[in-house]
């Protein structure tokens, strides 16, 4: 009875190491791994879209691909089974960047080396406006200060007050604050930069801000959209920084001296 019981023991434990061994000799799953196209691409300088296609090695069902930049001007990235699509930020340096985008599959992971071009250097072109003309509407609009002047090669034509023979620098202009003496109407000190929001303390108004040019007739034969535009204004000078749409050169045109706006409130609808 001993034996038997012996032989059965004997038995169990071969039966489990040959159980066990045949697990140990099971082949392991393959490993997931993603690959990217490439691992380096160079962007624009400007605002853009850009892309990079990859595949997966062994793909799982339940995982998907992921991507992370180590910059904040990559970003907004989207996902189709084959392509990763990302936007880039427009280079305000004249100098390239670099950014990397991690892509991650499960476990698995990719590196792609992202360098922007450098910002195009701009010729600047400095002009000197002989005349500083314009009018006050005051707060028609409801929301702070109007003055709509211009930066202009001539002074008031007598039928037409703005638009006299010659260029003119349109400006729409809203400030926080109404002028000091109305008899001696003046843009406040400050800072206004270009916007598509009329009403904007600090701002001009991109629909009414231009420059156009007119001939001796009064007829209008130039016209230039503002891409980007900085008024800056001091005690002792107007100065504003242009850049015409579709074009790299920076005008930079300025007024010192004494200069007359036109109290415009009656006709505008504005009290103060």
């Amino acid at each position: 009875m001993k034996k038997l019981l012996l032989l059965l023991s004997l038995c169990a434990f071969v039966a489990t190491s040959c159980s066990d061994s045949s697990d140990d000799n099971k082949p392991s799953a393959p490993t997931s791994k993603v690959i990217l196209a490439k691992d380096s691409i160079t962007v624009g300088s400007g605002n853009g879209m850009n892309a990079i296609s990859y595949s997966i090695e062994n793909p799982v069902n339940d995982l998907s691909v992921e991507a992370t930049a180590n910059v904040e001007w990559i970003h907004s990235f989207t996902y189709t089974d084959a392509k990763i699509s990302f936007s880039t930020t427009a280079n305000d340096l004249y100098e390239e960047r670099v950014g990397i985008i991690t892509v991650t599959y499960g476990e698995s992971s990719a590196n792609l080396t992202v360098t922007q071009t450098a910002k195009v250097a701009q010729n600047e072109i400095e002009e000197t406006a002989p005349y500083l003309i314009g009018e006050y509407y005051g707060d028609y609009a409801g929301a702070n200060y109007n003055y709509y002047v211009a930066l202009s090669s001539s002074d008031y034509d007598a039928n037409n007050p703005l638009y006299a023979p010659g260029w003119k620098y349109f400006l729409d202009i809203y400030a926080s604050e109404r002028p000091a003496d109305y008899n001696n109407i003046r843009i406040p000190n400050g800072v206004y930069t270009l916007t598509d929001n009329g009403g904007v303390a600090n701002s001009l108004f991109g629909k009414f801000s231009i420059y156009k040019e007119y001939d001796n007739s009064g007829f209008e034969i130039d016209e230039r959209v503002f891409e980007e535009a900085t008024l800056t204004v001091t005690d002792d000078l107007v100065k504003l920084e242009v850049v015409f749409k579709d074009a790299k050169d920076k005008y930079i045109v300025t007024y010192s001296g004494d200069y007359a706006i036109l109290d415009k409130r009656g006709v505008a609808g504005g009290v103060n």
